[in-house]
């Protein structure tokens, strides 16, 4: 991939985030209906991983992190280890990140069922 090819997706990719980032902050996904369900929680009454994702955001762009963190604390976990992986490409296709990452994803994905039961 070229530069000017890498270039116009980072573009692509900063204008879409932007453009959800506006959407996201506009409307609040416990109102509007256009925001996808999550189709685990729908059909097992339990929560997945990035269940309060969209919400968490939504809170967070308008400053409440108190709030984002009761909704999806995993999120203050993701965006910065995503961060990271993005910026140094060794830690990302390391094996110990991927066995790491998904260990971590599994037991917030119990813990949070229990700690809700």
């Amino acid at each position: 991939m070229g530069f000017s090819s890498r270039s116009a997706l980072s573009t692509v990719f900063v204008s879409a985030a932007v453009v959800g980032a506006v959407i996201l902050y506009r409307f609040d996904p416990t109102v509007a209906r256009f925001y996808p369900h999550c189709v685990f929680h729908d059909l097992t009454g339990l929560q997945c991983p990035g269940c309060g994702t969209t919400r968490a955001l939504h809170h967070l762009l308008h400053g409440d992190v108190a709030g984002a963190f009761r909704l999806n604390a995993m999120l203050f976990v993701a965006v910065p280890f995503g961060a990271v992986a993005t910026v140094w490409r060794r830690v990302a296709i390391h094996p110990v990140t991927g066995w790491t990452a998904l260990a971590v994803t599994v037991g917030w994905w119990v813990l949070r069922n229990l700690v809700h039961a």
